[in-house]
C-alpha cells in the first residue's frame, strides 16, 4: 500500500541578515537614525556561496554570513594565505542615504582570539565603486579579551552620502587562548552588519523578526523509497498536486537548511487517504 500525502513540512523561521534596529536619538537637534540594512541581501566577488547570518545566535560558523577568501592548503606557515583574495560583501541601499556609522559584528571562537586581515570599509554612489570613499582601512583588526565579539564601530564625524557599501576582508588569523596553537583561516564571517543612516520623514524599517518558509523549493533526504512527485512536497502550494510516499513501514523525510534558524512554527498535511 502507498500512503498519499498532501503537504509535508512548511517551516517559517527568522533568517534575517539584520536583527536589530538602532533606536532613535531623542534629541531635537539630531536626526532620527536606523539600521537601513535590515532585511537586505549582499552580493560578493567571492566565488563561494554566501550563508545567512543571525546575531540572535552564538557566533559560530553555522550562524554567520560567510564567504571564502581562497583555498586552504594546510601549510604550517600560513595555510595558503599568500594566494588568497581580498573579498567583499556589497549592499545596495536602493538610493543615496546619509550614513552616520557602521557596525561590524564578526565571528568568534570560545577559546581563541582573532586578527581579522586586511579590513576595508568603503561606500560609493556607483555600483562599480568608481567614486569609492574609504571610511576605514586597509588595516588588520586585532581582537583582544576586552573586545572579543564586540562590534567594530566606524563613527563618522560628518555624515557621508552614498548608495552602496562594501566590507572587505582577507580571512583571519586564529590564536588559541588555551594552547599555543595559531593558524590562518580562509573564512570571512560576520554575524551582523549595521549601517546607521538618517531616516526619511515617515520611513519605517522592516520588521526585524519577519519570517519566511525556509522549506520552500528544497528537496528532502528520503528514508525509504523515493516519493513520486517529490517536488510537490515543498512547492509552497497547498493544493491537489500531491507527493506519494512509495514505502510501507518506517519512512521519513529529512530537510537540511545549511544554517541554523530560529523556528517560529511548522506545519504539515496529514495523510488524507490510503489508496488500494
Amino acid at each position: 500500500m502507498r500512503q498519499l500525502f498532501r503537504r509535508i513540512t512548511t517551516i517559517s523561521a527568522t533568517c534575517a541578515l539584520a536583527v536589530s534596529v538602532a533606536a532613535a536619538v531623542a534629541v531635537a537637534a539630531e536626526p532620527t537614525t536606523g539600521n537601513i540594512l535590515t532585511g537586505k541581501l549582499p552580493t560578493t566577488n567571492s566565488t563561494h556561496l554566501i550563508g545567512d547570518g543571525d546575531t540572535g545566535f552564538g557566533p559560530t560558523d553555522s550562524n554567520i554570513t560567510k564567504i571564502i577568501a581562497g583555498e586552504e592548503n594546510g601549510s604550517a606557515e600560513n595555510n595558503g594565505y599568500a594566494s588568497w583574495d581580498d573579498v567583499y560583501l556589497q549592499y545596495d541601499f536602493g538610493e543615496p542615504r546619509d550614513i552616520h556609522s557602521i557596525n561590524l559584528y564578526r565571528n568568534g571562537y570560545e577559546n581563541a582570539l582573532n586578527t581579522f586581515k586586511r579590513i576595508k570599509v568603503e561606500v560609493s554612489s556607483n555600483e562599480d565603486f568608481s567614486d569609492a570613499n574609504v571610511l576605514f582601512g586597509t588595516a588588520d583588526v586585532e581582537e583582544t579579551a576586552a573586545t572579543k565579539l564586540a562590534a567594530q564601530t566606524i563613527n563618522l564625524t560628518t555624515p557621508v552620502t552614498a548608495r552602496y557599501v562594501r566590507i572587505w576582508q582577507k580571512g583571519h588569523c586564529i590564536q588559541n587562548t588555551n594552547s599555543s596553537w595559531k593558524g590562518y583561516s580562509n573564512g570571512v564571517g560576520l554575524r551582523e552588519i549595521e549601517v546607521i543612516a538618517k531616516l526619511k520623514d515617515g520611513e519605517t524599517l522592516p520588521d526585524a523578526q519577519e519570517t519566511r518558509n525556509i522549506a520552500l523549493g528544497k528537496l528532502p533526504y528520503v528514508y525509504g523509497l523515493a516519493p513520486t512527485n517529490i517536488a510537490a512536497i515543498s512547492d509552497g502550494k497547498q493544493d491537489d498536486n500531491y507527493a506519494v510516499h512509495n514505502s510501507t513501514g518506517e519512512r521519513r523525510l529529512q530537510f537540511e537548511y545549511k544554517n541554523r534558524y530560529r523556528i517560529h512554527e511548522g506545519s504539515s498535511r496529514a495523510p488524507i487517504r490510503w489508496p488500494a
